[in-house]
């Protein structure tokens, strides 16, 4: 039986006025899980990919993991990856268009063990943001939820791995639900995959770049001009994908 809910998106116009918008949300007792160890296939209705039967685990990225690594998250050795709603609506509102069809057509690729699970319409997943509480916080807590229910769904037969930036919710979340890990995605790599290298050294030079385009921001602050990139950045940030090396013939 469906569930109705309505959802209050407060938008702001070009005028700066604000509209209040309400749309309906229905939430429904079963989605498709794609998973071979669903105990009810029948009404999880899966259509398309399964998730692989072979794995030792299930991954599940945390939104900022999607929007950071997802260059990593397409490499064909890591399998059982399940994305939730939450974190592909947060790439295609906070990325745009380019980097949301990338993640779409790597959801279709057949050659990759990934799927989509819809947690948002899932009534024992769905959780309504708490007054006061940061989008990125809400997204955070919703992702781990999801994955606490989907571990006890699939009979608490396969760990799950939930991969995050958010150091609060590796405290927070790390130790609450037996079978269900949640650790950084750098400590993932380096555990779950020592012998990935390509895939360690890009997530170390994402890392490097990231951290060297916040101090970056940290000291132009009030200057006119931003300063020119050390070496060891700029090389960091091409294998990384930010800078684009370009070679001028004379």
């Amino acid at each position: 039986m469906l569930q109705k809910r309505e959802k209050v998106l407060l938008l702001r116009t070009f005028r700066g006025r604000t509209l209040r918008i309400v749309r309906e949300h229905y939430l429904r007792p079963c989605v498709p899980c794609h998973s071979p160890l669903c105990p009810q296939p029948a009404a999880c209705s899966h259509d398309g990919k399964l998730l692989s039967s072979d794995v030792t685990h299930y991954v599940i990225p945390d939104w900022k993991v999607v929007q950071d690594y997802l260059e990593i998250l397409e490499f064909p050795e890591l399998k059982g990856i399940i994305f939730m709603q939450t974190a592909c609506q947060a790439v295609q509102h906070q990325r745009g268009r380019r980097q949301y069809n990338k993640l779409r057509n790597l959801l279709k690729d057949a050659r990759h063990d990934c799927i989509l699970f819809a947690n948002e319409f899932q009534q024992c997943c769905y959780l309504p943001r708490e007054r006061g509480e940061s989008m990125e916080k809400w997204q955070t807590r919703s992702i781990y939820n999801a994955a606490v229910w989907y571990y006890h769904h699939c009979q608490d037969r396969m760990p799950i791995v939930m991969v995050t930036e958010d150091e609060e919710a590796i405290q927070q979340y790390g130790s609450e639900t037996e079978g269900v890990f949640v650790i950084s995605f750098k400590n993932y790599l380096d555990n779950f995959w020592p012998d990935l290298k390509a895939a360690r050294e890009l997530c170390d030079s994402i890392l490097q770049s990231r951290r060297e385009r916040e101090n970056e921001s940290q000291e132009s602050h009030g200057k006119e001009y931003p300063e020119h990139l050390p070496l060891e950045v700029l090389e960091a940030g091409i294998k990384s994908g930010r800078y684009i090396q370009v070679r001028v013939l004379i």
